[in-house]
């Protein structure tokens, strides 16, 4: 048994590994690589791996170190504030959905059980591709972003009724479906006020504790027991374990030890979820992909057509504007892994045909797939959509105006964030031309109502620098709040042999002296800054002489920068 799982185990790594290679040449999703990987490998076509739930347990973690991950940018206090997103937007989304795809599958020729199973299984959209893509488009905390996460949010707290239901329309569960679902919200209840207190009273104080042995393998070693305990806990409550992961990742995202939390974290969860798309990959059945692929992809574009349509105008109806409403509803519109799991069940319970269950999990593996394009795509697809349909208000032409690019002598500033736009007022007080960039397209319609030249695209990407004269402009900065980014943006940029002077933003000290080796003219470090600044005021206070204070401080700088 142990060597047949490592062999398995080894064509898994080596075939996900060879594939992301190739596709990252085509510059395709490596969500897309995992997905064929697991195809390829699976009992359906090549069959190295034969039994592919021996690996779901262990993939069902990349999910739980998902959310984990996504807990830690979040604060409960933020969470209160998505509560009409949660419970509002989502449960009348989850709602909806399961009325309408109920309704046509019933007509369709399904029993009730199996309709009430499948349409939940289509309601439910991938929290782990959606979270994925808009942390690698840094959009988690734009306006569409946060309205995503939070229908996500309630749509796992929807998954674990689902589940819990199924063996109850099968007969075999206890009590009845209302019992069921009393006890659901209790235990849900009861494990969030268990988890919260823990989050917020016992962690910072064992990380504190943690943080004093000055072990890297120490902290390490106690953040994967902390996910794994909260996942086990939700677990043996029967709710979800990523649920979990969540709650206990969003209590320390309070506390100041997030950062490297998270930094530690990122290469287990990426593992892990690249596992987790390779398992579901191994769930796609050739010879019925073969048989009715034309159906397959119909079905595919009416269940993403129609679920983003809906979704669409529930957030219109919500008062929100219609570029945030129509990029929520391509970030949905898929169908997702708990969907995938509730087919599953609904099978082993035997409400629904193994044939009709495969059909179905095709359709949302399919949806799936595409996620990925379309959340990426969303604000270009939304433009085109609104034109054609001449739907355009003002907020939406001012939005989409030309931006003027400077040929020469320009500023480039890198992203407009709290620090870009300070620049940009600074810039043009000064009347210095300059062209901001950044991908938040809720950002780009405000700049544009208060005139600042910004335009849509992503300033870490050297086309969309060189489409911006990069190597006629007079300067270019960077004010990316990751240093990794940064340090990858610099290389980027000398490497394709441009010349123009840098000045990056880093926080840490520490990040200054790499950035300047990769080929920033200036680093400005904010701690350093910051420290400085403290100590103007110092001794400005203790009445020295303003010509002292600079001088002091210009050497402490010099110092500082040449040992970091």
């Amino acid at each position: 048994m142990e060597g047949r799982f490592f062999e398995e185990l080894l064509a898994v790594m080596c075939t996900s590994l060879a594939v992301t290679v190739i596709l990252h040449r085509f510059r395709l999703p490596s969500i897309i690589a995992y997905l064929i990987a697991g195809t390829l490998i699976g009992p359906y076509l090549l069959g190295w791996v034969k039994h592919p739930e021996d690996f779901t347990f262990l993939a069902e973690f990349g999910v739980v170190f998902l959310l984990f991950a996504l807990g830690l940018e979040f604060s409960f206090s933020k969470l209160m504030e998505l509560r009409s997103s949660v419970f509002g937007l989502g449960g009348t989304q989850v709602l909806s959905c399961c009325l309408l795809f109920g309704s046509a599958v019933w007509f369709w020729g399904t029993s009730f059980e199996a309709a009430i199973v499948i349409a939940g299984a289509l309601t439910l959209s991938s929290t782990a591709i959606v979270t994925k893509e808009l942390s690698s488009q840094r959009q988690v905390h734009s306006r569409h972003g946060q309205l995503s996460i939070g229908i996500l949010l309630f749509q796992d707290l929807a998954a674990i009724i689902f589940l819990l239901l199924v063996p109850v329309l099968a007969g075999g569960g206890e009590g009845s479906i209302s019992s069921t679902l009393f006890w659901a919200f209790a235990k849900t209840l009861a494990l969030m006020a268990l988890l919260l207190s823990i989050g917020k009273w016992l962690l910072p104080i064992l990380y504190k504790e943690v943080a004093k042995t000055q072990s890297e393998e120490v902290f390490v070693l106690t953040t994967l027991v902390i996910v794994m305990l909260a996942a086990w806990v939700t677990h043996q409550f029967h709710l979800s374990m990523a649920l979990g992961g969540f709650i206990i990742g969003m209590m320390l995202g309070e506390n100041q030890f997030r950062h490297q939390i998270n930094t530690d974290i990122r290469p287990f969860k990426d593992i892990l979820l690249g596992l987790f798309f390779v398992t579901i990959g191994m769930k796609i059945q050739i010879q019925v992909l073969f048989e009715f692929w034309p159906r397959i992809i119909f079905f595919t574009a009416c269940l993403i057509a129609f679920k983003a349509a809906l979704i669409t105008l529930l957030v219109i109806v919500l008062k929100h504007k219609k570029e945030t409403a129509l990029a929520t509803g391509l970030n949905l519109a898929q169908a997702g892994e708990f969907g995938l799991a509730l087919l599953s069940l609904g099978v082993m319970h035997k409400l629904l045909p193994e044939e009709q269950a495969s059909f179905i999990i095709l359709v949302a593996i399919f949806s799936m797939a595409a996620s990925p394009f379309l959340i990426r795509h969303s604000h270009a697809i939304g433009k085109t959509l609104w034109s054609k349909l001449k739907q355009d208000t003002e907020q939406l032409k001012e939005a989409d105006a030309p931006v003027s690019l400077p040929h020469d002598g320009h500023v480039i500033i890198g992203g407009f964030g709290r620090v870009g736009k300070t620049l940009a007022k600074l810039l043009e007080d000064n009347g210095i031309h300059y062209v901001a960039v950044d991908m938040d397209i809720d950002v780009i319609e405000q700049a544009r109502h208060k005139h600042h030249n910004v335009a849509y695209g992503d300033s870490t990407k050297v086309d969309m620098l060189l489409s911006c004269h990069i190597k006629t402009a007079k300067m270019a900065i960077l004010t990316f709040g990751s240093a990794h980014i940064a340090k990858e943006t610099v290389s980027h940029i000398r490497s394709a042999g441009i010349k123009t002077p840098i000045i990056a933003r880093c926080y840490e000290q520490a990040d200054a002296a790499e950035l300047k080796k990769l080929g920033a003219d200036y680093v400005i470090p904010e701690m350093l800054e910051a420290s400085l600044a403290i100590g103007h005021q110092l001794l400005t206070l203790l009445d020295l002489k303003q010509e002292e204070i600079e001088e002091q401080l210009d050497q402490f700088r010099k110092e500082e920068l040449k040992t970091s």
